[in-house]
């Protein structure tokens, strides 16, 4: 069976590469396209590629649209998984139009069976699962980041090259100018704190931030704390137009749990939610939790951490 992977971010690249090369079996072929250098590409023939094109230019990946769906039309795979970024996105819509081919978005635990290719995804913000079978000859599926852990690197041979298909853009760029954002990843923490709005003031944040000290956790957010309050910046909301996360705990204080904020820590290992509201959503989804107020429940907490800790 053959697969080809394309993102546009290497972790990403090599998430995909991972889970084609199990999906595949050993005598399929598994053909990446990435973003990056050729050292970067020699990762993705280690995590299982049997081929990487690796693109090293200015131009964004969805500009190659046109010169990938020509390769894809030519090579008929039968499954194509593209990293579920913004440009991802873009890129799977406008590569879906130019092959006639059916796209997904957001697939989870996609396999191969008799009746075709099995892909689950949430759907309803996450409320419920909708699971597709397409019988398609080739069917596009957007993946988001970490649904697959990245494989372990291996002594693999396979050919790199350089993608040659051209951009198909009339736009030049010119310049690029990092974002300013916050230096931490929430989306890799092994513990994230998340605040909501049951904190009164910005200042009251000091508590949770002094918690995920303590827990060697990360700060994160709920929708209204970033986009409405400004409180913290965008990079910490969680959710499902925020950040996915997927860390070992996640703690929430005075977040009500709106099914928009269940999508994005579903996959979290631990829930544990603290809110004074006992009616509050996330209790639902909470492996613990405790009602009460939080301006006596998180300081308790600390303590309990530090001794616990011994911190």
């Amino acid at each position: 069976m053959n697969i080809w992977v394309i993102a546009e971010q290497q972790e990403l690249a090599l998430e995909l590469t991972g889970a084609a090369r199990t999906l595949s079996g050993t005598a399929g072929e598994v053909i990446t396209v990435l973003t990056g250098t050729e050292a970067q590409a020699q990762m993705a023939v280690k995590s299982g590629a049997s081929k990487c094109y690796y693109i090293n230019g200015e131009m964004p990946l969805e500009n190659y649209a046109e010169s990938l769906a020509k390769a894809l039309k030519t090579a008929k795979p039968r499954l194509i998984l593209i990293g579920a970024t913004r440009r991802g996105k873009d890129l799977a819509a406008k590569i879906a139009a130019l092959l006639g081919v059916g796209c997904a978005t957001d697939g989870k635990n996609i396999e191969f069976t008799a009746e075709g290719v099995k892909i689950e995804r949430m759907v309803y913000g996450g409320l419920a699962v909708s699971t597709l079978i397409s019988q398609e000859e080739t069917v596009i599926v957007t993946v988001p980041p970490k649904t697959y852990e990245a494989p372990a690197q291996e002594e693999r041979t396979g050919e790199v090259k350089a993608f040659t298909g051209q951009p198909s853009t009339k736009v030049k760029v010119v310049e690029k100018r990092a974002k300013p954002k916050d230096a931490v990843n929430i989306a890799d923490a092994a513990v994230v704190v998340g605040v909501g709005r049951g904190f009164a003031k910005q200042e009251d944040l000091k508590l949770a931030e002094d918690l995920a000290k303590v827990l060697e956790g990360e700060l994160g957010c709920s929708r209204p704390v970033a986009e409405d309050l400004h409180w913290l910046p965008e990079d910490r909301y969680i959710g499902i137009s925020g950040q996915n996360i997927k860390p070992g705990l996640y703690l929430s204080l005075g977040i009500s749990g709106q099914v928009q904020h269940i999508s994005g820590i579903r996959d979290a290992k631990i829930i544990f939610a603290v809110d004074k509201n006992e009616n509050a959503p996330i209790f639902q989804n909470a492996d613990y939790y405790i009602v009460g107020d939080l301006y006596q429940v998180v300081p308790a907490l600390e303590e309990a951490c530090k001794k616990a800790l011994n911190k």
